[in-house]
């Protein structure tokens, strides 16, 4: 490489974190930067290369794919550090990977594991999704019930395998923070997740989850406009993340007025 990449060791870094900022789409990378990650390489203001912890995907952020020297940094490190073959999985945008797979015939035959597509709210619409039961905050009485939703949840979604323990250590993290959301039925039964993180000017929504045996009930799409609405009223904007693959929730969170304003993919081999 022309020059090499500075590496952070278990490090947060509140700078890097202000250079995607205003990039919906890489909201996450915002947010994971401001906390302590395993590894952080970056070139000035051009690369940002961050893996948070196993087993989540590494993160690529590059200002102008069109630059091959960074183009070139971005793959030496990820060959070197993060090799597809180990099962890494590392998310990028597609204008990244298609020059990684112009340069370097090592990611001519990657797969995409997923696409995943930003949206953000402006205006909330009206919905005609009526069903039985309410928004409640999750309590810490409901944390063995929701850890195994969780567990489910990330299996199903994420292909991640969790112990119950790790679940239970996320959901009343979440619970305490006040922003774990379940909907219950009137048999006071909960049947859908969903959480919501105030980030700056955005207001994220995200681990969206319906029981399986309670989905097309209208449980996801009224929880989900609950907490958008609560957003707005907190002067947020609204935005989140979805598979871009799995079309009933993309329709589900369209209906509520979600806009389509980005998208990146996960790549495997």
């Amino acid at each position: 490489m022309e020059k090499q990449l500075i590496h952070l060791k278990n490090e947060s870094s509140i700078e890097l974190s202000r250079l995607v900022e205003e990039d919906i789409t890489y909201s996450v990378l915002h947010r994971i930067l401001k906390n302590v990650c395993t590894d952080i390489f970056y070139n000035d203001e051009s690369v940002i290369i961050c893996y948070s912890e196993p087993p989540y995907p590494v993160w690529v952020w590059c200002k102008d794919a069109s630059k091959k020297a960074d183009i070139i940094r971005i793959s030496e490190c990820i060959k070197t550090q993060y090799p597809l073959e180990k099962g890494y999985n590392v998310i990028m945008s597609h204008d990244v990977l298609e020059g990684l797979r112009k340069s370097d015939r090592y990611f001519e035959d990657v797969s995409l594991k997923m696409e995943m597509l930003s949206y953000q709210l402006k205006t909330l619409n009206k919905i005609n999704y009526p069903c039985e039961g309410m928004a409640i905050p999750a309590q810490l009485d409901d944390l063995d019930e929701i850890s195994i939703l969780f567990k489910d949840m990330f299996y199903e979604m994420e292909g991640l395998v969790f112990d119950i323990d790790e679940c239970k250590e996320r959901v009343s993290k979440l619970i305490n923070l006040s922003q774990l959301y379940t909907w219950r039925n009137l048999n006071n039964k909960i049947v859908a997740l969903a959480s919501k993180k105030i980030n700056g000017i955005y207001g994220s929504i995200s681990t969206v989850y319906t029981v399986p045996s309670e989905r097309r009930k209208g449980y996801a799409i009224n929880l989900v406009h609950t907490l958008s609405e609560e957003l707005l009223n907190d002067k947020v904007i609204p935005i989140l993340y979805t598979d871009g693959g799995y079309i009933a929730s993309n329709d589900c969170y369209k209906k509520i007025g979600f806009e389509q304003v980005g998208r990146i993919c996960n790549i495997q081999k």
